[in-house]
């Protein structure tokens, strides 16, 4: 218990030698500049990585796909047999646009949000 009195003393001693040095005024504004900017940084780097994972798992999908249709001998579509075909079209392009429209909703509403 003496040492630990002793290691105290010589502690409290040492930061007592210590010149007091006084703040810049702007010291805490600069802090939490940098901290806002790293904060910035992380959801930038969160929203990439979650965008190259959709892109990933997207294109392994299309791979799986086009590797079953090839390999397992299913068999072949023609596109001139389909006459429906601009009724797939337009509902593709109208699921693509309902993504589109909520990836933009839901990234509105995560900034107002958080």
């Amino acid at each position: 218990m003496n040492k630990d009195a002793e290691k105290k003393d010589v502690l409290k001693d040492l930061f007592n030698r210590m010149p007091q040095e006084e703040l810049p005024v702007d010291f805490r504004k600069k802090v939490m500049q940098q901290v806002y900017a790293d904060v910035v940084k992380i959801k930038k780097r969160n929203e990439r990585f979650g965008l190259l994972s959709v892109i990933a798992a997207s294109l392994s999908i299309i791979v799986l796909a086009t590797a079953s249709i090839i390999y397992l001998d299913l068999p072949k579509i023609e596109l001139s047999d389909l006459p429906s075909m601009p009724f797939y079209l337009y509902i593709g392009a109208l699921t693509l646009l309902l993504l589109f429209g909520d990836y933009k909703l839901r990234k509105s509403y995560k900034k107002r949000h958080s």
